[in-house]
């Protein structure tokens, strides 16, 4: 995939108390292909309904084009996505061997090929010695791993990370970030990954997306977002260390 082009992207949704929300409105951004797109906002700002309207997963007016084939006319399936959220949503009655071949199994993927691309994938993460059990006797970073191998398995052209480090003390985001980041790239993906942490933004991105109030705010390389002296930018940056940063 080379890039994603997002128009006049809208968002409208139904509350019961609140009526009609719009929580996207003229938003336009590029998401960049083959590359780390980190989208970056406060809570409530639209990461999360940009990431489901791009996965298909929510009604939109506007366009968005991945490469040049208008999305509208994709299914979901068709979309070739694979989706990472801070709820690892693996399923606790199957071992991690059943968990990460899922997606493979589903698609009626030969024994062999299955079995092959498993052991891989945990090979790759370092969890080959968690095959056998269940998630309960995992720790979240294990979780994590097999959300992300179960993820991988599908060799799909888009990840999207809706904050997957949300539930990690600092030093394990740190490690597992490098780890989201190095897969990724490994497999010549595109990725978009959602975060309201400036630091993580980055430390990880090759485009940064800065969202506000259902709009794109600024976007650009990292160096270009943080030294832009953008308002949203600068409150963002006062809510961490400043030492932290990588870039």
């Amino acid at each position: 995939m080379k890039k994603i082009t997002v128009n006049n992207l809208k968002v409208v949704y139904k509350d019961k108390k609140r009526g009609n929300v719009t929580a996207l409105e003229n938003f336009s951004t590029v998401v960049f292909g083959n590359a780390f797109n980190v989208v970056i906002g406060y809570s409530g700002c639209g990461k999360t309904t940009f990431l489901r309207a791009v996965a298909g997963l929510i009604e939109y007016e506007g366009d968005i084009f991945f490469d040049d084939v208008d999305a509208f006319d994709l299914t979901v399936k068709d979309r070739n996505i694979a989706m990472v959220s801070q709820e690892y949503a693996l399923y606790p009655h199957i071992n991690v061997f059943d968990n990460i071949a899922y997606p493979l199994v589903l698609a009626g993927a030969p024994r062999s090929e299955i079995i092959e691309r498993v052991n891989n994938l945990a090979e790759y993460f370092g969890i080959k010695h968690c095959l056998t059990r269940k998630p309960k006797h995992l720790s979240g970073g294990q979780q994590q791993k097999v959300a992300l191998a179960r993820a991988m398995i599908k060799m799909p052209q888009l990840y999207l990370f809706d904050e997957p480090l949300s539930n990690f003390d600092p030093q394990k985001r740190y490690e597992a970030r490098q780890m989201i980041k190095k897969a990724v790239k490994d497999h010549g993906a595109t990725a978009i990954y959602v975060t309201h942490d400036l630091n993580e933004a980055m430390e990880l991105a090759d485009n940064v997306i800065v969202i506000d109030k259902g709009k794109v705010e600024i976007s650009g390389n990292p160096a270009y977002v943080f030294n832009s002296h953008d308002e949203v930018v600068e409150s963002l940056k006062s809510k961490v260390d400043h030492e932290q940063f990588i870039r």
